[in-house]
């Protein structure tokens, strides 16, 4: 009897100890940027982090534009430096993600170009309405040397560097009242805009009430009331699932304004050479495949899309919107500083040789 409960109490201590040590193992596999919803996995081992922090979610084109970036980084750098994306502003609005660059806590971000106006005033140049015929035109003209000549140095004195470019097409008003066919359309409409004083004084130009807020808020600013309509380009209004709170999206293509992808200037020098080659040749082949390859699908599958949930998508005649918002023009090359006068030259001295 003395043997046979010696045996069951034997057989009792494996068990609990197989148990323990299942429970553990599994403890140990979580945690680490999965845990934190990045979607792209932890940093392989002895691998230096980036951070790459992202206002859009997890999904759509932009997301689809990040991962690809993460996977090239890595190709290009051999593995040594290993991506983690944080999107739906898990770190931050833009501001804090470019505070995050200068200060060497994130890696990299992107944004509006016109974002980088709240630390040099030139960046506000972009913001001026109807300046470009296409998102195309907008990415191989500032993307050349003489207005890179003017820009990477501006950036790279403000902590930050300029890692790639993308066309983002152009910026049009979804809104919950009406469709938008003249400036008439717009009166007593608030309509959100990134916060740039350009922005807001050509959306109230265009017969509108401008407001800032952050791109996180918009969602529920249109659910709620708060706002009546964005503007925005239409993947990235389809990434966001604004049409479920917007249903009237009229081509006022109002503006147009590639996005850069930045990375922190104090990171990137402390790489080695080798590492600092790697990221930038990443950052050249991810601007060729997102501008011709990414961007282009996913801008001529959009429009179907927001019709397919409901929204009514109308052309607009934008000579009415184009001579309204005139005076932000003329106010701008009339007052503007010297910078944004020097670059807004420059800007129109490069189209005109493209």
């Amino acid at each position: 009897m003395k043997k046979v409960l010696s045996i069951i109490l034997v057989t009792c201590m494996a068990v609990c100890l197989c148990a323990c040590g299942g429970g553990s193992s599994a403890s140990t596999s979580t945690g680490g940027a999965q845990s934190a919803d990045t979607g792209s996995g932890g940093a392989a081992s002895g691998a230096t982090v980036m951070k790459y922090a992202v206002t859009f979610p997890g999904n759509g084109v932009q997301s689809e534009g990040a991962e690809k970036l993460k996977e090239l980084i890595e190709k290009h750098t051999d593995g040594r430096i290993s991506v983690e994306i944080y999107y739906s502003s898990q770190l931050g609005g833009n501001t804090e993600s470019m505070e995050g660059l200068r200060n060497g806590t994130i890696e990299m971000t992107e944004l509006s170009l016109t974002a980088i106006s709240a630390y040099s005033d030139i960046w506000s140049t972009f913001s001026l309405p109807y300046m470009w015929d296409s998102g195309k035109e907008a990415v191989d003209v500032i993307g050349s040397d003489k207005v890179m000549e003017v820009l990477e140095p501006d950036v790279e004195a403000n902590g930050m560097k300029i890692l790639a470019w993308q066309n983002l097409g152009s910026r049009s008003i979804l809104n919950t009242k009406k469709s938008i066919n003249t400036p008439e359309d717009l009166n007593g409409m608030r309509i959100r805009v990134i916060e740039d004083p350009i922005l807001v004084d050509s959306i109230n130009a265009m017969g509108g009430s401008a407001v800032a807020m952050a791109w996180s808020e918009c969602y529920s600013g249109l659910e709620q009331g708060t706002i009546d309509g964005i503007e925005n380009n239409s993947p990235v209004v389809v990434s966001n699932a604004m049409y479920e709170v917007g249903k009237y999206y009229s081509l006022t293509e109002q503006f147009i304004m590639p996005d850069p992808v930045l990375i922190s200037a104090s990171w990137f020098d402390s790489l080695s050479e080798e590492d600092q080659k790697g990221v930038l040749a990443a950052g050249e082949e991810y601007t060729k495949v997102w501008n011709e390859e990414i961007w282009p699908e996913a801008e001529g599958e959009a429009i179907k899309t927001l019709e397919d949930n409901g929204v009514t998508v109308n052309k607009v005649d934008k000579t009415p919107f184009i001579e309204a918002t005139q005076s932000v023009r003329d106010d701008f090359i009339n007052n503007g500083s010297e910078g944004q006068k020097n670059l807004y030259q420059v800007l129109m001295d490069a189209r005109g040789q493209k």
